[in-house]
Formats: structure tokens, sequence, C-alpha cells
């Protein structure tokens, strides 16, 4: 900036101090102040992930400034910090109005998004190795397996001989565990190859949704938010039709909406599951009876990355929006009385 502009930027604008772990402003808030950092640091962060350190010299908030949406991350001091609060009138009087001033100005901000950029591929690539490693964590499972099936070739027992007690459980669990590794490695697969390729196509088969909706009732009854509480599936009768559809997707839809609203009440209660079949597609709804939802918090469930759980991260419910009505052009919603449960649903077309 020129010299004079400088000056009267300097002796304008408000001088401010924050203590060590102050909040300076939260994601979200309205914004019409910017700041430049005189002495300390402050850490930039999203949720509860770091973003960056800024150090003297640099400045930040600049963003609501100049497109007047809330705040994009929250910022705390790292130990104490003075800074130069400039408000809006100062911004467009001493900042806008010098084309000098512009120049480095905008050159801070592309530096800044290219430095962003160049997080957001290291992260990508971070996922992706991690992705690709919990693929190769499962192979021990096949020796598992292989221990299991020798076990159950033991209690099948001789020709013409009486099978033993527990050759059917075992059986059971044996074709569990094999779905669910295929399931996991079909997944892993799926998300390296969106990883690789942001153009690779969403895999779509005819599938009968009304099978995978009783399974998954019945494996998502073993999950620790639903221990002492009653998981029923009631699937339509006489309805054999298929859907066209990622199975796997939205498999992980109904076990997200089962272990929600599980977490959601205390022990002895009970979660309906209903598959039903209607003339232009499928719907498959979640009940539950407990609390329900407070009138505050509805709101937020579909916008915002909401959690009640101590180890939750807010994705869940948005992954299931996503999933369907982004993927299967279909709709999904909830409703819910306070103090009398709630019922989370999905409709997707055939």
């Amino acid at each position: 900036m020129p010299e004079k502009p400088l000056k009267a930027l300097a002796d304008n604008c408000r001088q401010i101090r924050i203590g060590d772990e102050e909040l300076l402003c939260k994601e979200g808030d309205s914004g019409n102040k910017m700041w430049v950092i005189v002495s300390g640091k402050l850490m930039v962060f999203k949720l509860k992930k770091m973003i960056d350190v800024l150090e003297a010299g640099d400045f930040l908030g600049e963003m609501s400034q100049i497109d007047k949406q809330p705040r994009a991350a929250s910022v705390r001091a790292i130990g104490e910090a003075h800074l130069l609060e400039i408000d809006d009138s100062m911004f467009e009087k001493y900042i806008l109005s010098e084309s000098q001033a512009m120049i480095p100005f905008v050159h801070s901000i592309t530096t800044r998004i290219r430095h962003n950029l160049d997080i957001i591929v290291r992260e990508n690539q971070r996922l992706n190795c991690l992705v690709h490693d919990m693929r190769n964590y499962l192979v021990p499972i096949s020796i598992s397996e292989s221990h299991m099936e020798n076990l159950l070739i033991l209690l099948d027992g001789k020709e013409g001989q009486k099978k033993r007690k527990g050759f059917d459980e075992l059986s059971t669990a044996i074709k569990k565990m094999i779905a669910v590794r295929d399931n996991l490695i079909t997944l892993i697969d799926q998300t390296l190859s969106m990883g690789v390729n942001s153009k690779a196509d969403y895999v779509k088969k005819p599938a009968k949704l009304f099978e995978m909706v009783k399974e998954t009732t019945e494996e998502t009854a073993y999950h620790k938010y639903l221990k002492g509480k009653e998981v029923e599936s009631h699937i339509q009768e006489g309805f054999n039709a298929e859907t066209l559809c990622n199975v796997l997707d939205l498999k992980r839809v109904v076990q997200n909406l089962i272990i929600n609203v599980g977490y959601a009440f205390e022990k002895g209660g009970k979660i309906d599951v209903y598959f039903e079949g209607e003339e232009d597609g499928v719907k498959i709804s979640v009940v539950d009876y407990g609390s329900g939802i407070p009138d505050d918090v509805q709101p937020l469930l579909l916008k915002e990355k909401y959690t009640s759980k101590p180890d939750g991260n807010g994705f869940g419910l948005l992954s299931c929006r996503e999933i369907v009505e982004d993927y299967h052009d279909g709709k999904f919603g909830f409703h819910s009385e306070f103090g009398k449960g709630a019922t989370f649903f999905f409709k997707i077309p055939n």
C-alpha cells in the first residue's frame, strides 16, 4: 500500500489482543471484519481439523468481507496474539480503492488457495493409500476362513453320519464372514476407483432390496449401540421385483439409520425396519420409539455435519442423503415428534 493510505488505515483500525486458546471467530458466524496479525500465531481449523497456522504479517477474515458469506472456518490463538481489526468501511475505503494495495492482496489470496489445493491433494493421496492398505489387512481373514472350513468338515462327519452339533451355526457364520469380507473389498475397490478416476461410473445392478433389508437388520443387531434392543424387519408380502441400484451403498444407508436410532434411546427399546414396494419404486423406513429429535436440532440434521455421539463425526446422514438423492435419484427424509420417536426413510425409483 502507498504510505499515506497505509498510515490512515493503521491510525483508524482497532488494535486487539487475544489470549492463548481464545477464539477469534467461529465457523458459520457472520463476518464484517478482517484482521492483520501484528504478533503471535493463530490456528485456522474446520470441524476439529487444523487447516493452517498464520503468523505475524498474515491476514485473515477477508473472504467474508468480499463475498458476504458466513465464516468458512474457525480461528483461535496459539499463545497471546496482537491484531489489527479492519471493518467493512475501512476495507472499502483503504484497500478496495487502492489498486496498489489490491495486487499484493489478490496475490496473497491466490497463494493461499494454491496452498489449500496442495493440502487437498496430499490428504486425498493419504486417504487412498490408507484405503489400499485396508485391503491388505483383510487377507488374514482368509486364514480364519480356512480354519473354520476345516472345522466344518469335521463337524459334517463322514459319509452317512449325522452332522455334529454346531454345524449349522458354523456354516452360517462362515457365509456371513465371507459376505462381509467380499462387501468390504468391493467398497474399497470402489473407493480407490473414485479416488483415481473422478469420472468413474457409478455401478448399479438389479437387486431384490427386501433381501438386503432383512440381512442388514440381522447383522446390525450385534452393534454396540443395539445391545439389549429389539430390531425387527417387516417385509411387504408378495413383492418380488428387482430395483436398479448399488446394493452395497444402500446397505450402508440402512446400517447408518439403524445404528443412529439405536444410539438415540436406552436399552429395552424397539426399532422397526419397514420395506414397502411401491408402483414406481421402493420405500424403506427405520422407526424408533424413543424421545424423538429436538426441534432445534431437526433443521441441522440433513444440512450440517451434526452428531450427538461421542465417537461420531457427523458424516452419516449426509452420506445417506448423497447416496439416495445424488446417485439414485431418490428422496431421503425424516419426521419426528419430540417425545414420540422418529422415522427416517428413503425412496428410490425402480
